[in-house]
């Protein structure tokens, strides 16, 4: 009962974080313009990164210490701290002085305070991922919650109040913006360790810090580089775009926020299937299971996301025209391949962490390792010819390569992949609502009824062709378990 309740609160910390996320975006856009959006975009990207780096591994790593060895709570936190704040305090060395170049790359100075406010969240996004994975690892899921919580809503509090501030003393709205954050993790901070329980008293022993690395290492890795693919295409936009690289950067940041979608969803579809391909991996006479069940998880992926990114993708151009204006508009064509690029992308997440399930983690990064250089490479020669199409076609082909590439991994080491007729009615039935959605292009309010209307059509389509079973609600539902830190 524990575990349920606990799962029912952090999925709503979840809900919440999703919610504040959009309205600092789509609230950014409207006070800052699209030029300053796109800036601010960069920012948040880079922050996303700092915190995967510092904070995905660790985190795990505590809970997971915490949950098996509680007596030495006093002696993990102490390690763990001293740890986050070396690699902080270094990591942030680095940004700072990294910030000239950075601004020489975009061709913008004033890149270079903005770039070194960044650096002092390095240290403090690794005390905060210290708490939380205590809290995780002591099973107070609903402290847990409550954290990600007031951290999520303080982030729309101190980012729109210092950027009105900074607006009323005439200052730089985006160091309000980046100062709004950093006042709210710092809240954050001290909240995760105000709801952590007392640690106990000294241990006997002293907990080893190698196992805390050891653990993180391979996590942080992995998650560091896919999250590099995500972001790496709007570094490119800012640096090579010929003309407007501001307002260019500003109309892609609108179109990520839409694109990473299906990304979000099957985020947690890697989480789920993680476990249970590594536990029948250990095991003689398990292979028929495994492969049945990685066949159910991304029939079960595809049936949700596909057309997903079909409706995203038939009203790009309206979508984007009404939440970010009539000027990001202009983004539609790039968002029509940029969110099935994110598609392929977040197959490949799952896809790869199948792979490492199995014991091939090291086949995994050297998959993303590579999607991320053709990812730049793509980037490099698509981007000064066709702009932001460029950049997310680069993004797509990079993914959809990657994407194959673990798919046929996947096959030789499992004999199991998804199956070529359940995958032909979903791609037919989310291709038929994606040429209807771009044909009759709704605009405005009508666009939420249109949508559904469009879903509903693709159920239907479903239903006739044989492919809705039992079970699949269960699978709709276990795809919003969890989304990735931000």
């Amino acid at each position: 009962m524990k575990m349920v309740r606990g799962t029912a609160y952090l999925a709503g910390a979840e809900v919440v974080f999703v919610i504040c996320g959009w309205i600092i975006h789509v609230g950014s856009r409207w006070i800052l313009g699209l030029a300053g959006y796109g800036t601010f975009g960069i920012l948040l990207s880079l922050l996303t990164l700092y915190r995967i780096f510092l904070a995905t591994g660790v985190n795990r790593a505590v809970s997971r210490a915490v949950s098996r060895e509680p007596e030495l709570d006093r002696s993990i936190r102490r390690q763990a701290l001293r740890l986050q704040l070396t690699l902080g305090l270094g990591l942030g060395l680095a940004v700072w002085l990294a910030a000239p170049l950075l601004a020489r790359i975009w061709d913008d100075r004033e890149f270079i305070g903005y770039i070194r406010l960044t650096a002092f969240f390095l240290p403090v996004f690794g005390f905060y991922s210290v708490y939380r994975g205590v809290l995780n690892g002591h099973t107070r899921f609903g402290a847990e919650a409550r954290v990600s919580i007031l951290y999520s809503c303080s982030k729309v509090l101190f980012t729109f109040l210092l950027i009105f501030l900074f607006r009323f003393l005439g200052g730089n709205l985006i160091f309000g913006a980046i100062g709004g954050y950093l006042a709210a993790i710092l809240a954050a901070v001290f909240l995760a360790r105000a709801f952590c329980p007392p640690p106990g008293p000294e241990p006997d022993r002293r907990f080893a810090l190698g196992e805390i690395v050891g653990f993180a290492f391979p996590v942080v890795l992995f998650s560091f580089i896919i999250s590099l693919v995500q972001h790496l295409d709007l570094y490119f936009v800012r640096a090579l775009v010929p003309d407007d690289a501001e307002v260019a950067a500003g109309i892609y940041t609108a179109c990520q926020q839409f694109a990473r979608i299906p990304y979000m969803i099957l985020y947690s579809l890697s989480l789920t299937i993680f476990p249970a391909v590594a536990a029948r991996s250990a095991g003689d006479g398990e292979e028929a299971v495994t492969a049945g069940m990685i066949r159910r998880a991304l029939r079960g992926g595809l049936l949700v996301v596909l057309p997903l990114a079909a409706l995203i993708g038939g009203t790009a151009a309206p979508l984007l025209g009404w939440i970010y204006g009539r000027q990001a508009a202009a983004g539609g064509p790039a968002l029509e391949f940029l969110i099935f690029g994110q598609t392929l992308l977040s197959f490949l997440l799952v896809l790869a962490t199948i792979i490492t399930a199995r014991g091939r983690p090291w086949i995994s990064f050297a998959l993303v390792g590579t999607v991320l250089g053709f990812t730049a490479l793509f980037n490099y020669l698509l981007i000064p010819a066709f702009g932001i199409r460029g950049a997310a076609a680069a993004t797509t082909l990079a993914s959809g390569l990657g994407a194959a590439g673990a798919g046929l991994i996947v096959f030789r080491l499992f004999k199991a992949l998804l199956s070529p007729a359940a995958a032909g009615k979903i791609i037919a039935a989310s291709t038929l609502i994606f040429v209807i959605a771009r044909w009759w292009g709704p605009a405005g309010w009508l666009i939420p009824p249109v949508l559904i209307l469009l879903a509903g059509i693709y159920l239907l389509l479903l239903f006739l062709l044989g492919e809705i079973r039992t079970g699949d609600g269960k699978i709709f539902l276990s795809l919003f378990r969890k989304h990735p830190p931000d």
